[in-house]
């Protein structure tokens, strides 16, 4: 549609988001990754590896001690990340 008056950019995104709701769970859950690290810290992520899918955190972890650490703290960990999340979107940590 042609509009004949400036329109912001935000307000464009804010109406697409509107028109498809799915698409900001989507979204959310794209940066998983990226409040993994937010959450447990540079040192922790740069030594596990994660994979999400449908609503499952897959954490490989490398060293022994910490997957213990991170199995022992997944719900405080899930908890914390919907929340910076603002939605349900981790259902459940998996640490391998």
């Amino acid at each position: 549609m042609r509009r004949c008056y400036p329109v912001r950019i935000g307000d464009l995104w804010q109406g697409f988001k509107s028109d498809h709701p799915d698409i900001e769970r989507k979204i959310k859950e794209g940066s998983v990754g990226d409040v993994w690290r937010t959450v447990v810290g540079d040192r922790i992520a740069d030594a596990t590896e994660v994979k999400f899918m449908r609503g499952v955190l897959y954490a490989t972890v490398r060293v022994s001690v910490l997957r213990h650490e991170l199995f022992m703290n997944r719900e405080n960990i899930r908890h914390e990340m919907n929340a910076i999340l603002g939605e349900e979107i981790v259902g459940t940590i998996i640490v391998k």
